[in-house]
């Protein structure tokens, strides 16, 4: 009676082992057939992405939602028309008037023969200032954009922002105008165009360094800018701006590279652009 009861005893805990190891073996597959092992579990988000395939998109998703957004076309810009005027080629580069220059030009007066002696064309022989004489070029610039006059460079695109604003707004205004006036499609799109060019342009004046006096050895030299802005015309002169620095000596402009030469032109545009574009509106 005792063996049969021990023998029923061990067939039960043979049935329990045998399900233990069944479960084990199903728990086993089952994790492989995720892509793991049995010593060796998934991660958590292999287990979500089995789990979730839509969870494997995220990362891609959130990946494009936090990439920065194409750049917006730049808007359209006006640039102001640099027109030299009145003035001889060679206005465009940083001219020295020294002493000598005056007394060559006296000279040249007397033999008919001025060449470049005179910055305007057309000018009459008899009578001038030291501000209109030529002067000559600085080697040590001949490369710098230093040397270029500021109404081609920084000038020309400080106004170029006030301008823009003045075109952008007419456009605005014939764009509005085009559609309740019967005008084509073709014409609507047309009207609401902002000007890449202004009508108005941009004439220089004189970029120098020109001596403070004829007599004398002090060697003192002055810069001068000046430019003007819209054509002349009949009881309508062009806005105009003019700058000229302290004297100093010709040594101190040359120093540190041309350092003073560079403050006293960051000087220079500031002034003309606070002159110029307090140009009334109608007058671009």
């Amino acid at each position: 009676m005792k063996s049969k009861k021990h023998a029923n005893a061990a067939w039960h805990a043979c049935g329990i082992a045998l399900a233990v190891a069944a479960f084990s073996a199903q728990a086993q597959t089952q994790t492989q057939t995720e892509g793991g092992t049995a010593s060796e579990p998934l991660p958590a988000s292999a287990t979500a992405t089995a789990a979730d395939p839509a969870a494997a998109q995220a990362p891609a998703a959130l990946a494009a939602m936090t990439e920065a957004p194409p750049e917006a076309p730049a808007a359209p810009q006006t640039r102001l028309r640099f027109n030299r005027g009145l003035y001889k080629p060679g206005i465009e580069r940083l001219r020295v008037v020294r002493r000598e220059n005056t007394v060559n030009n006296v000279a040249g007066q007397i033999a008919l023969n001025v060449a470049f002696a005179v910055l305007v064309r057309g000018a009459a022989v008899q009578g001038f200032s030291k501000d209109d004489l030529g002067g000559d070029t600085l080697d040590a610039l001949k490369d710098d954009p230093l040397g270029v006059n500021p109404a081609m460079a920084e000038l020309n695109e400080a106004l170029g922002k006030v301008a823009t604003d003045i075109y952008r707004k007419r456009a605005e205004a014939a764009h509005a105008t085009a559609l309740t006036d019967g005008s084509t499609p073709e014409e609507i799109a047309e009207a609401g165009k902002v000007q890449a060019e202004a009508d108005t342009p941009l004439l220089p004046g004189p970029w120098h360094l020109v001596y403070e006096n004829l007599t004398g050895s002090d060697e003192l030299f002055r810069l001068k800018f000046g430019a003007e802005l819209g054509r002349p015309g009949f009881m309508r002169p062009p806005a105009t701006c003019f700058y000229q620095s302290e004297p100093v000596a010709w040594a101190q402009w040359q120093a540190d590279n041309w350092q003073r030469l560079r403050e006293e032109r960051t000087k220079a545009v500031a002034v003309c652009t606070e002159t110029l574009a307090a140009t009334p509106e109608k007058r671009w």
